[in-house]
């Protein structure tokens, strides 16, 4: 009935993709024995999706089709607004854009998607090209802030669909399944990076219970902020992802060097020396210290990609206490 109606009602206009059946997890109950037909829009290449309840017909698909794909064309319009208002500032290269209006958060939400060679910091290079980074530096302060992630070039061809538009529609089939634009909000667990002009440390990393402790550990977070290659030039800065560092096994190493249950607390992307290095904070939690908030020692590490050498060196540990690596 499906390809019949849309053969019927709009050959030439609409390709019929696929039709699957909604898989609903517990929030979703109601999905429970709906479809998802999946169109392309021949008129702007992009991709829309409406549901068929049970007993509905051909009258009922062709009536919700007209509804979706009318939504659709006023998506596309604006997310090729939010993409032409990226190429102004200099965005270049392989990255999509997605600008909308989040139903979770009730506001307008900007995501960035861009693709960079990890292998450029094994040589030492910079992630991004300069006239990228020149103008992601004023793309951060656009409206509303938007969450530029960066991910490994490897990752292009299961992103290939939105990457050829330069944008991400209301559906796109990613590694050959459908993902919505919601969907799409609060993804980004591929990324590696995240670009931005603030890298702010979390507040409780060391708490006031430990002063000197404290005092230590943000004297060199602020130090790291402020000397940072890419602030220096750009007002800009790379975080990165739990992804980046579990695939440098930063978390393992540094348990190895004795900082049981540490957590990697704040770090950036860096120029030292000339290297390309992740440099961070480590602050390992001291469960015998009669204090659920205490910290055994607040640790600085650098982690040199071309070598792939980690160095760590104590900031300031309790009194009393050694330091351990």
């Amino acid at each position: 009935m499906v390809a019949r109606t849309i053969d019927s009602h709009f050959a030439g206009e609409l390709q019929l993709l696929r039709t699957l059946q909604l898989q609903p997890s517990e929030p979703l109950a109601r999905w429970q024995g709906r479809y998802g037909v999946y169109l392309r829009d021949q008129a702007t290449g992009s991709d829309f999706m409406v549901r068929l309840e049970p007993g509905e017909g051909a009258e009922a698909l062709r009536d919700k089709v007209l509804v979706a794909r009318a939504a659709s064309r006023e998506f596309v319009a604006s997310q090729r607004a939010a993409l032409a208002q990226l190429q102004r500032a200099g965005v270049q290269g392989d990255f999509f854009s997605l600008r909308a209006l989040s139903p979770l958060y009730g506001s307008m939400r900007w995501s960035i998607a861009v693709f960079a060679d990890p292998q450029a910091l094994h040589k030492d290079a910079d992630l991004l090209d300069e006239a990228v980074l020149r103008a992601f530096s004023e793309v951060v302060h656009l409206d509303p802030d938007p969450m530029i992630d960066i991910y490994p070039a490897s990752l292009k061809p299961a992103y290939a669909q939105p990457l050829a538009k330069g944008y991400h529609g209301m559906v796109e089939f990613i590694r050959g399944a459908p993902e919505t634009f919601m969907q799409a909000q609060d993804s980004g667990g591929d990324a590696h990076w995240r670009l931005g002009a603030q890298a702010r440390p979390a507040p409780y990393i060391v708490s006031a219970r430990q002063p000197r402790l404290r005092a230590a550990c943000y004297a060199e977070i602020e130090a790291m902020r402020k000397h940072n290659h890419l602030f220096q030039r750009h007002r800009i800065y790379l975080e990165p992802s739990r992804s980046l560092l579990e695939a440098y096994q930063i978390p393992a190493r540094l348990q190895a060097q004795g900082l049981r249950q540490g957590h990697t607390a704040f770090a950036l992307l860096d120029r030292v020396q000339g290297r390309m290095v992740l440099r961070g904070i480590v602050a390992p939690d001291a469960f015998d210290a009669g204090d659920i908030h205490a910290v055994s020692g607040v640790y600085a590490y650098d982690y040199v990609f071309a070598t792939d050498e980690l160095r760590v060196r104590p900031l300031a540990v309790p009194d009393g206490v050694p330091a351990s690596p």
